[in-house]
């Protein structure tokens, strides 16, 4: 049976940097000295491995120590990306924040705020911004215990036409509400982390969904117990908090929905000159719309060990871990069962010369009520930067997933366990289980702090038995049909710096049904529009 084909659009140019063509940023600067400063002067970078963009690995990652010196840029290296991608809600944008700016230049936030580290500004003559009056408040002559605080604000509109493929509202236009607060006190080996969160969701039919609101809650609070010697760093950390690892595949604080995930539990991270560890035992906190009523996600576990460790390849790392998830009520399109999944996995990436690569391969066993689990997934982004003018970006991305193929075999239906929430785009439509694409993008900066991305993703599933997914990993059309092609989906985005602390991000895209979604009953291609606007602290 053919399949349809898909082209890439014609004009558009990547940045190298923001690896998921669902985001773009435009920020606004506040207007410190800094912000001026920063867009002309060398910066320098945390210790932490870089991801082939240039972003921040995020796999146990620990914030620089005090004063660090800068570390030099490798001339194979892209050029990183500026703060405002970190300040703007993408998470995508957010894992590649590094900044430019001068060397007292505060660093970009972080997608995790609690690995932010301000101990530099013990120093004040390192003050550049003028809100690192609130990052370092030192309570002793010393100056060795202080406290911090930061936030977050992100107002956000959402809007659909034919939703669900024409199954749900004909027009559907959604206003969204973030607000974060958070507040540290740090002193000689241990630190106390405490974040509150308030997300509301105003006008989306039928109500809000569990990612859309969560009147006022505890996000993230727990304690830190730090040991460095003789290179080596050791945090035990206890309590609520967040977890990121390598490219948000399998386990993200999702970013992109109103209400970010975090976990109840304890984390061991170790680093050890270029290797670094996070192993940890946790449980996934349930988001109840109330006021401090979060709890746990009823008898789920989940653990595992994260490792990453220098490449045998020049410019490149790897990744090597493994996951363990225990779900007392799972449902698939065979069913619902107690479902207990161990996934092992690798992760290679790196650059080389105008070349980068993120490829990675999984294999899931286990049990799914009485049948034997095995399930499985392989994918790559891969891209080349071209020596032409406004700095573009030729990128592909090829991913396939497993799916069941039915009663009597291995359950089969591949499971993300905790991904980032804009998976193929912040529309969302459909997630990472039972596909493969193909998802070309090109990007480019035709001026200084404009910068596009074009990318047009195609969908087919793997397995005729088994159905669509949407993120979240639950099955979202009906009985599957003997039709492969899902559909295919065109996508823009629009990104503008110019500072740190406010982000404004535009995205589009129609969504054309496929010969699957038809025969299921779907009428109506769907169009979507987002936009956001981020201040941070």
């Amino acid at each position: 049976m053919s399949l349809p084909t898909c082209r890439a659009p014609r004009r558009a140019r990547p940045d190298g940097r923001a690896r998921t063509a669902s985001t773009a940023a435009l920020a606004v600067a506040l207007g410190s000295p800094a912000a001026a400063l920063a867009r002309t002067a060398p910066v320098p970078t945390d210790s932490s491995p870089k991801l082939a963009d240039g972003s921040a690995h995020v796999s146990g990652d620990i914030s620089p120590q005090l004063a660090r010196p800068p570390v030099p840029r490798d001339s194979h290296r892209p050029r990183p990306t500026s703060p405002a991608q970190a300040a703007g809600a993408s998470e995508a944008a957010a894992l590649a924040g590094r900044g430019a700016g001068p060397p007292a230049a505060p660093p970009p936030y972080r997608l995790l705020r609690a690995d932010e580290d301000y101990r530099y500004l013990r120093d004040p003559a390192r003050r550049a911004d003028f809100l690192d009056l609130f990052k370092y408040v030192p309570l002793g002559p010393r100056r060795r215990v202080a406290l911090g605080f930061g936030g977050e604000t992100r107002q956000r509109l959402d809007r659909f036409r034919d939703l669900d493929w024409g199954a749900g509202p004909p027009r559907s236009l959604s206003w969204l509400q973030r607000y974060m607060f958070h507040a540290e006190l740090r002193a000689p080996h241990f630190r106390a982390f405490a974040q509150i969160k308030s997300a509301l969701e105003t006008g989306r039919p039928g109500g809000p969904r569990d990612i859309d609101r969560d009147d006022l809650d505890v996000q993230q609070g727990f304690v830190d117990f730090e040991l460095e010697r003789s290179g080596l760093r050791l945090v035990v950390r206890a309590g609520r908090h967040e977890l990121a690892f390598g490219s948000g595949r399998l386990v993200s604080p999702r970013e992109g929905p109103n209400v970010r995930r975090s976990f109840d539990g304890v984390s061991l991270i170790l680093a050890v000159r270029r290797v670094r560890a996070h192993l940890f035992v946790t449980r996934p906190v349930a988001t109840r719309a109330g006021v401090f009523d979060d709890g746990w996600e009823p008898g789920q576990w989940f653990a595992g060990a994260y490792v990453t460790v220098p490449s045998p390849l020049r410019g490149g790392q790897v990744d090597v871990y493994a996951l363990y998830l225990d779900r007392p009520d799972a449902v698939y399109q065979r069913g619902r069962a107690h479902e207990r999944r161990l996934s092992l996995g690798t992760r290679w990436f790196g650059d080389a010369g105008r070349f980068d690569y993120n490829l990675e391969a999984l294999v899931q066993v286990g049990n799914f009520g009485a049948a034997p689990l095995l399930a499985w997934t392989l994918a790559s982004d891969t891209g080349v930067r071209l020596p032409l003018p406004w700095r573009p970006r030729l990128g592909v991305r090829l991913d396939v997933a497993s799916g069941d193929r039915g009663p009597g075999r291995p359950m089969g239906t591949f499971s993300a366990l905790f991904p980032k929430g804009s998976y193929f785009g912040e529309d969302a439509f459909v997630g990472p289980a039972n596909f493969w694409d193909a998802h070309p993008m090109l990007s480019f900066a035709p001026l200084g702090r404009l910068s596009v991305t074009l990318d047009w993703v195609c969908l087919w599933r793997y397995s005729l038995a088994d159905s669509v997914y949407n993120v979240p990993g639950e099955p979202v059309v009906g009985d599957p049909n003997d039709a492969r092609f899902i559909g295919h989906r065109a996508g823009v985005n629009l990104e503008a710096e110019l500072g740190r602390h406010i982000g404004f991000i535009v995205t589009a895209g129609r969504f054309f049904r496929g010969a699957y979604l038809k025969q299921a009953g779907r009428t109506r291609d769907v169009d979507f529009i987002a936009t956001w606007l981020t201040l941070k602290f």
